[in-house]
């Protein structure tokens, strides 16, 4: 009872990103495109999600298989949006479609416009299908999570995940959101590995995948990019400085929430040299640490999403599952 609205939200995932993203697509390329030959976003949205469909989920007795149609399948759906999208552009542009008189209503005749790029879209991709699945075995969206797994792996290990939360970091240091720059690079990753974590868990398995939401916005990022949490406090309760004391002060609550954009800029601790250091290094220390505990003492990863703004000592407890804190209790 509890699973299925997850299932049914998180469980469709890939399946929702096709089309919206052959949506927000269409609408980036409509501005390069003439007035009187634009190509219909919501054509383009129902072609992506068919396209998805043909290409990432396996046919079963009685219906289809839903284990690609979630967060396993996002890298998928990205290209097979990109890929209707340009199909659209190219008919489009080329006026490949079906021609009605003027006196026919503009609906009806958008409606009959649009089916050769819907048509071409899907065919292309059906055929695509059969002679992947013949010569591969299996279907596209499988062997693309088999083919990046060398990645994720990678990704999850020590020097990976240092790369990574330490770019953040070094990002936001010199005045970039860091991760707006770093997370559309790792977030096919971050949803894989969730996904995967909870089917460990459910199975009696041991939930080791590092790279995930929780683990950026509740261990690496503890108060904000930069790990400023104890660092606000410190200023709010420890300074000789009265400014600084406000500022911490000012920012002590927000902090909590995820949100130090008020120390960042107050203090300043961006451009900061004497903050450098421990602004980059914080992070990478916290996610080692975390690493840890999972590697080491077996506790159990994030299995969970929770908002981003969840203060970070609940967003650990609760991401992770409250049950696995027995680790705690046995180490």
């Amino acid at each position: 009872m509890i699973l299925k609205p997850y299932n049914y939200s998180m469980g469709l995932l890939a399946v929702l990103v096709a089309g919206t993203t052959a949506k927000n697509l269409c609408d980036s390329l409509n501005r390069d495109m003439p007035v009187n030959r634009q190509i219909n976003n919501i054509s383009t949205l129902m072609a992506g999600i068919v396209g998805f469909l043909v290409v990432g989920v396996d046919s079963i007795k009685g219906g289809f298989s839903s284990g690609y149609m979630g967060s396993k399948g996002l890298l998928t759906a990205f290209l097979v949006a990109f890929f209707v999208c340009n199909v659209y552009k190219f008919c489009v542009k080329r006026n490949i479609t079906i021609h009605m008189p003027e006196e026919v209503p503009p609906n009806i005749s958008q409606t009959f416009a649009d089916v050769i790029p819907f048509g071409v879209s899907i065919l292309l991709l059906a055929l695509f299908d059969i002679a992947f699945r013949h010569f591969v075995g299996m279907c596209f969206a499988e062997s693309v999570i088999e083919f990046f797994k060398p990645l994720f792996t990678a990704a999850d290990g020590y020097l990976g995940l240092a790369i990574i939360y330490g770019a953040m970091s070094l990002f936001w240091f010199v005045g970039i959101q860091g991760p707006s720059i770093v997370e559309p690079a790792v977030s096919a990753i971050y949803y894989v590995n969730i996904a995967n974590n909870l089917e460990l868990f459910q199975a009696g398995k041991h939930a080791a995948n590092i790279l995930t939401p929780g683990c950026q916005q509740f261990v690496a990022t503890l108060g904000g990019t930069g790990a400023t949490l104890v660092v606000t406090l410190m200023f709010a309760f420890m300074a000789k400085s009265k400014e600084l004391r406000a500022v911490g002060k000012a920012s002590s609550i927000p902090v909590l929430f995820g949100v130090n954009e008020p120390i960042l800029f107050g203090a300043p601790l961006i451009l900061n040299p004497i903050f450098f250091i421990p602004f980059i290094v914080a992070p990478i220390l916290n996610v080692w640490m975390f690493k840890a505990f999972v590697d080491i003492l077996g506790m159990n990863s994030f299995m969970y999403i929770l908002p981003w703004t969840t203060p970070a000592p609940l967003g650990i407890v609760l991401g992770c599952g409250i049950h696995c804190y027995q680790y705690y209790l046995q180490y």
